[in-house]
């Protein structure tokens, strides 16, 4: 079965936007996850051409369809300086 992305509101397409031209990497591979499977690529294809795993690009899209942009952004981790 392949997965792909639910439809995209403006909203969300707005952040996508900005997210891809941030310097935050998580944000723009994120973004790109997003955009390239609603371009109707396979989330094989879109872990080759970013070189990601393929879990991590399928994992980001089933978090994007159940819980939009709050479940894609970077939340602070613990353990920093």
């Amino acid at each position: 079965m392949t997965l792909y992305v639910r439809k995209i509101t403006l909203d969300e397409s707005d952040v996508l936007d900005r997210w891809q031209r941030a310097d935050n990497v998580v944000c723009y591979r994120r973004a790109r996850i997003v955009r390239l499977s609603a371009g109707g690529w396979k989330a094989t294809d879109i872990a080759e051409v970013l070189g990601l795993h393929v879990e991590i690009v399928r994992q980001t899209i089933q978090d994007f369809n159940k819980g939009g942009i709050p479940a894609l952004t970077p939340r602070p981790r613990s353990g920093g300086r």
